[in-house]
């Protein structure tokens, strides 16, 4: 039952290269790791971090080897951003770039996109992701990352998702996905990633126009 890329069955390490006290690992044991997995016939995708290609910020310096050993690198982006404008920015400073990099390297890219973080009211009733998953296509990436499926804890889940504030546990203070005032059915998010999936894959055309209907 393994995803398969180019005849190999994938793999995804993510964590490697990130600059925090949890993930403390040095250069050469990452890189052995990469190419034992690599040497047992495996595709290896790294979940990097989203400066990877700097090696600053997110990213610890002296991981460049260890970024470019990967067969596809995927940039972890949530929290990094949190509306249209911002989304454009990273289109032009980080993924514009990271593709290029990727290209001259031989390695598959394949970036982050999510639908906003709902309890910091990011979502704009899908413009938001749209605008990712546009600014995606237009780059031509390899395949898109979708952060993430179920993920509630953190705001960032697609999976169905209370529509008003009846459906909320009382108390909770967690926000439906009206919070701006736009009705949304609860499988939206869904729907807008099944949209944009098409989009990547050519079966609609390149817009800039959120083609789904918030119900």
């Amino acid at each position: 039952m393994y995803a398969r890329q180019n005849g190999k069955p994938v793999v995804c390490i993510w964590g490697f290269g990130f600059a925090d006290d949890k993930r403390p690992f040095a250069p050469p044991e990452c890189l052995d790791v990469i190419n034992w997995f690599k040497g047992q016939g495996c595709y290896v995708i790294g979940g990097v971090p989203t400066h990877w290609r700097n090696g600053n910020s997110d990213s610890r310096p002296g991981f460049s080897g260890v970024y470019h050993a990967f067969n596809m690198i995927s940039p972890w982006m949530v929290g990094r951003m949190g509306n249209v404008t911002q989304a454009d920015q990273f289109y032009r400073d980080v993924n514009t770039p990271d593709k290029a990099d990727c290209d001259a390297s031989g390695i598959d890219y394949q970036p982050c996109v999510m639908p906003g973080d709902l309890q910091s009211r990011h979502r704009a009733h899908g413009d938001f992701m749209w605008r990712q998953f546009y600014n995606m296509c237009r780059l031509n990436v390899a395949g898109i990352y979708i952060s993430m499926f179920d993920e509630y804890n953190e705001g960032n889940q697609i999976a169905k998702t209370a529509e008003n504030g009846s459906q909320v546990p009382s108390g909770s203070g967690i926000w439906a996905l009206d919070e701006d005032g736009t009705a949304c059915s609860s499988d939206y998010y869904l729907r807008l990633t099944g949209d944009g999936g098409r989009m990547l894959k050519k079966q609609i055309g390149l817009t800039a126009t959120r083609p789904t209907p918030p119900r």
